[in-house]
């Protein structure tokens, strides 16, 4: 049997006071508007003492806001639906967000005539993006501070996007169509697969070392972490993971304080080929003394005048000393 009109009237304001929206109708021509009780009830106003009018939208609309209803009756004139969000100030100072979508409708002559529209509080949804950009902010900065570039992949392992590829210099433009098949160099592509294959299979993290390509076409040695997540049978939902430049000259900032440690000591004399006797020929600093700050792979401060003299004749010779973002102490050929 067909709903009675009352039980329809019933189920709508149900529907409304369930989404916590309203709807109206705007008579083009005259001005005229109709609202739901859930409009009135969204807009903090009494059905029974208040007459619907335009007027009174705008001005529950919050200030800094009210211009985003300005010229949306010419839009709706010129069949263009029209598509806000907007804060309203309710009943009690309370701020809401609020959706509004209106189309405009022809009549039986078909001109254009009514337009119609639907407004629902949006303030939890807004509340949850917000939350999403604040997520996405903290990833970002890790990833800048970790220097990684973060990825998400398929089950099977394809490449869904990498997150922060426009903030890493060397991996800038990978995100526009990532796919694993034209990143990883052609010699190192069995050995990437066989390990996704096998990751795939046991449902464990991956640790994948492989040369890169860039979108210049040159290469460069990265590191490959990843992990899957699983639902509640054990099956895999999607991969996520980070991918780190291990030759990343980037990573290395020349030391401009501290002391020499042993192990760059033991570096510079392997690079240069000298032995204790001509470093110590060469620094003035005694042979022991060289051999026992070796011994430390630490930084030895208490030694300051002996490792700069070490420091000064090791660099003259050709050796830059330079210092991980991690504090690890390095060096290199200039």
């Amino acid at each position: 049997m067909p709903m009675a009109f009352e039980q329809e009237f019933g189920v709508r304001q149900l529907v409304e006071e369930l989404l916590g929206a309203g709807h109206f109708s705007w008579d083009l021509n005259s001005g005229s508007v109709r609202w739901s009780r859930g409009l009135f009830a969204l807009l903090g106003l009494d059905a029974a003492g208040a007459e619907p009018r335009i007027e009174q939208l705008e001005r529950a609309i919050y200030p800094d806001d009210r211009h985003l209803f300005v010229g949306m009756e010419q839009l709706l004139l010129r069949s263009i639906a029209v598509e806000r969000e907007f804060r309203i100030v309710g009943a009690g100072g309370r701020l809401r967000w609020i959706m509004l979508k209106c189309e405009p409708l022809v009549g039986p002559d078909r001109t254009l005539r009514w337009a119609v529209g639907v407004c629902w509080d949006v303030t939890r949804h807004r509340e949850d993006v917000l939350l999403l950009q604040q997520n996405q902010l903290r990833l970002q900065s890790i990833a800048n501070l970790a220097n990684v570039l973060c990825w998400v992949a398929k089950p099977d392992g394809n490449l869904v996007d990498f997150l922060n590829a426009s903030e890493r210099g060397h991996f800038a433009g990978l995100g526009t169509s990532p796919d694993w098949t034209r990143l990883v160099h052609p010699e190192d592509v069995e050995t990437f697969q066989e390990a996704w294959r096998r990751g795939i299979e046991r449902r464990t993290r991956l640790s994948i070392e492989f040369r890169m390509l860039g979108t210049d076409g040159a290469s460069f040695v990265c590191w490959l972490l990843g992990a899957p997540s699983l639902d509640s049978s054990g099956a895999i939902i999607e991969w996520n993971g980070i991918l780190r430049r291990l030759d990343d000259p980037d990573e290395l900032l020349v030391a401009d304080r501290g002391f020499l440690s042993g192990a760059q000591l033991r570096g510079a004399r392997g690079i240069l080929s000298w032995s204790v006797e001509r470093l110590a020929q060469e620094s003035g600093v005694r042979p022991g003394t060289i051999r026992r700050l070796e011994e430390f792979d630490g930084q030895s401060p208490n030694d300051r005048p002996e490792l700069q003299r070490l420091e000064q004749v090791l660099s003259n010779s050709g050796i830059e000393f330079v210092f991980a973002r991690d504090g690890k102490p390095g060096l290199r050929p200039r």
